[in-house]
C-alpha cells in the first residue's frame, strides 16, 4: 500500500526539481521542448496516474509545479487543448513565484499563438507587461505578433514602440521580426531606423539594401530611393534583374529620361540585362522622352526587328511619316503586314500606307488602302478627310464590302497593291534597316583607323584572366557612376591597354566630371588590326596568336591595344591590336 504513494511523492520531488531548474534559465522565444528530458521516457503511466492524482496534492508549490510539467509534455506532444488547461490550472494554483508565473505565463502565451487562439495570447501578454518587473523585449515581439494576427495593426505597432519606451533594444535576431511586423503594419519611418542599424551591421547584405528602397517607395520618397540603389551598386551590392529595371525607371521617374535610357543600354551592352524586345522598347520610350528623336528611332527599328510587333512598326512608321521619310514609311508598315493583322491595327496600318503611297504620287493604290482605312474604326475618319483632299472616286459597292489590300485582318483579302504603272515587287522580309549589320569575314590582316576617343575610365592591373569574369559587374558599377557624374554614355565598356592607361573605359559623350576613382581620360587616333577573341579560350593566348599572326604578315605592333564587344557574334570580343603601319587607302 506504501509503494504507490512513495512512487508518487519521488516523481513530484523530480517535477519540482526540473521545474525551479527551468525557471532559473533565460527566456526563450520559442515553445520549450522535452521538459521531463531522459526521466520522461518509458513514463506515460506515471504521467497518466500524476495526472488522475493532481486533486489530491494540497501543497500550492507541489501542485503548481506538477501542472506546470503537465503541461510542458502536452506541447510536445502538440496537443494545445490539454497544455492550456494544464497552465491554467498551474497559475489559479499560485504556488511559484512572480518571476515563475510571469515566465509560465509566456509560455502560456506561446501556446495561444500555436493554437492560433490570438486574443487569448494578447490578453495574456498584457498581463506580463503590467507586472511589476522588468518586462523582456520577447515579450513585445510576442504582443506584437498577436496583435498583428488579430488585424490590429496600430496595436502592432504600439507594442513594438514600447521597447525603446521601456529602455530596452532589439538584438541583431530580434530586428528581423520586429522589421517584418512594422513593414506588415505600415510603419516605414520605423522600417527606415532598424534597417539603416541593420546595415551598419551587415553592410553586404544585399536584401537589407533592397527593403531600405522598398521603404521608400511606400513613402513615395523616390529620390531616396535612387540614391539608396545607387549607392548599393556603387557599394558592390548584388542586383538582379528586375532591381536593375527599377534603377533605371526611378532614373526616368525623377526627371531622368536620358540618363536612364542611356544606363539601360549600357546594362544590356554589359550582359546585366537581356537585349529583349520589352527592354529594347523600354529604351525607345525613354529616349522619346529625353527628345532624342535620333536615339529613339533607332531603339525602335531593334525592338521592332527583336518582337515582330505590329504596334513597333506602326510607331516606326508614324515617327518616318513626321520625317516625310514617304518610302520608309511604305516598307515599314508592308513588313508590318507580312502576316495578318489584329483588327485594332488594320485601319491605322492602311492610314500610314496610304498616306505615303500618296505622297509618292501613286493614287491608285493610295486609294485602294485609304477606303480600307474607312471600313473598321480606329483612323477610319482621318482616311475619309484624306480621300476628300485627293478628290478621289467614291468606293463602289465591292470596295466597300470588305478590306482588300496588303493590310488586312481577320475578315480581310491579303492582295497586292493595285497600281496604275509598274510596281515593285513587295519585300519578302522586313527591310527596315538603321545600319549595316553585316560584315564579311575578313580573310587577310586588314589594317583600319580608330578614331580618337574620351572615356569615363576607371584603371585596373588585375591580370587579364582574372579580370575578365568581373568586366561586367565592374561595366555596371560604372555606368551608374557615370549617369551620376552627368555623363552619358557612346557604347560598351571596353578594355583599354593603350597609352600607358590600363582598365576600363565606356567611351563618352558630351561632358562628365570625374568622381571617385574614376576620371576622364582621351586616347589618339591609332591604326589596327582586328581578331575575334573568345574569353574561356584564354585571352593571353589569344593575344599571343594574334601578335604572331602580325609578324608572319610582317606587320610591326605598336605596343597597345583595346578589347571591344562584339555584338556579331555570341560571347566574343574584338581585339584591336594597335600596330605602326599606315593606313589602307
Amino acid at each position: 500500500m506504501l509503494i504507490k504513494p512513495l512512487l508518487l511523492a519521488l516523481l513530484l520531488s523530480q517535477f519540482v526539481a526540473v521545474a525551479l531548474a527551468q525557471d532559473t534559465g533565460q527566456y526563450r522565444s520559442r515553445v520549450l521542448l522535452d521538459p521531463l528530458g531522459d526521466i520522461g521516457k518509458g513514463s506515460e503511466m506515471s504521467l497518466q496516474e500524476l495526472e488522475q492524482s493532481i486533486d489530491s496534492i494540497r501543497d500550492p508549490y507541489a501542485r503548481s509545479s506538477a501542472t506546470r510539467h503537465l503541461a510542458r509534455h502536452y506541447v510536445n506532444e502538440g496537443d494545445y487543448p490539454a497544455a492550456i488547461a494544464w497552465y491554467r490550472e498551474a497559475l489559479r494554483s499560485d504556488g511559484l513565484s512572480a518571476v515563475a508565473n510571469r515566465e509560465m505565463r509566456r509560455e502560456l502565451a506561446q501556446v495561444y499563438l500555436q493554437a492560433e487562439e490570438f486574443a487569448a495570447a494578447a490578453s495574456l501578454l498584457d498581463e506580463v507587461l503590467a507586472m511589476e518587473l522588468v518586462p523582456a523585449t520577447g515579450d513585445f515581439l510576442l504582443l506584437a505578433q498577436a496583435r498583428y494576427r488579430l488585424g490590429d495593426y496600430v496595436a502592432v505597432v504600439v507594442a513594438l514602440d514600447g521597447v525603446q519606451a521601456a529602455g530596452l533594444t532589439l538584438d541583431e535576431e530580434q530586428k528581423p521580426q520586429a522589421l517584418a511586423l512594422y513593414y506588415r503594419a505600415g510603419a516605414y519611418p520605423q522600417c527606415e531606423t532598424l534597417l539603416r542599424e541593420l546595415l551598419v551591421a551587415a553592410p553586404q547584405e544585399a536584401d537589407y539594401w533592397h527593403q531600405l528602397v522598398s521603404v521608400y517607395l511606400q513613402q513615395n520618397k523616390r529620390q531616396a530611393a535612387l540614391d539608396q540603389l545607387m549607392l548599393a551598386m556603387e557599394q558592390g551590392v548584388d542586383f538582379d534583374p528586375s532591381q536593375y529595371v527599377l534603377l533605371v525607371d526611378l532614373l526616368a521617374v525623377n526627371g531622368n529620361p536620358y540618363g536612364a535610357a542611356s544606363l539601360l543600354e549600357q546594362l544590356m551592352a554589359a550582359g546585366a540585362l537581356p537585349r529583349s524586345g520589352a527592354h529594347l522598347r523600354k529604351v525607345f520610350e525613354l529616349w522619346f522622352q529625353a527628345r532624342e528623336r535620333d536615339r529613339a528611332q533607332q531603339a525602335l527599328v531593334a525592338a521592332a526587328r527583336e518582337t515582330g510587333d505590329t504596334e513597333l512598326y506602326l510607331y516606326l512608321a508614324q515617327l518616318q511619316l513626321e520625317d516625310e521619310a514617304w518610302p520608309d514609311v511604305e516598307q515599314t508598315v508592308l513588313s508590318a503586314c507580312q502576316r495578318r493583322l489584329e483588327d485594332r491595327f488594320v485601319s491605322r496600318a492602311n492610314l500610314l500606307l496610304g498616306v505615303s503611297l500618296l505622297k509618292q504620287g501613286r493614287d491608285a493604290p493610295a486609294r485602294q488602302v485609304l477606303i480600307n482605312a474607312t471600313l473598321v474604326g480606329g483612323a477610319h475618319q482621318q482616311a475619309a478627310q484624306w480621300l476628300k483632299f485627293m478628290d478621289a472616286v467614291p468606293p463602289n459597292e465591292d470596295e466597300l464590302r470588305r478590306v482588300r489590300g496588303p493590310c488586312v485582318g481577320s475578315e480581310g483579302k491579303q492582295l497586292a497593291l493595285i497600281e496604275s504603272m509598274p510596281q515593285q515587287p513587295a519585300p519578302t522580309q522586313p527591310e527596315i534597316e538603321l545600319e549595316s549589320a553585316d560584315v564579311d569575314t575578313v580573310t587577310v590582316l586588314e589594317v583600319q583607323r580608330a578614331a580618337a576617343t574620351r572615356y569615363f575610365f576607371a584603371a585596373n592591373d588585375e591580370p587579364l584572366e582574372q579580370l575578365l569574369p568581373q568586366m561586367r559587374t565592374l561595366a555596371v558599377r560604372q555606368s551608374v557612376s557615370l549617369v551620376k557624374a552627368s555623363g552619358t554614355a557612346d557604347g560598351a565598356p571596353q578594355f583599354l591597354n593603350l597609352q600607358n592607361i590600363r582598365g576600363i573605359g565606356i567611351p563618352l559623350r558630351g561632358n562628365a566630371q570625374a568622381r571617385g576613382r574614376y576620371r576622364v581620360v582621351s586616347t589618339k587616333a591609332f591604326d589596327f588590326v582586328s581578331f575575334a577573341v573568345f574569353p574561356e579560350a584564354g585571352v593571353e593566348a589569344q593575344l599571343a596568336a594574334a601578335l604572331a599572326s602580325l609578324e608572319k604578315a610582317g606587320i610591326i605592333p605598336s605596343g597597345g591595344w583595346r578589347l571591344v564587344p562584339d555584338q556579331g557574334q555570341n560571347g566574343s570580343l574584338q581585339l584591336q591590336l594597335g600596330v605602326m603601319a599606315p593606313v589602307t587607302q
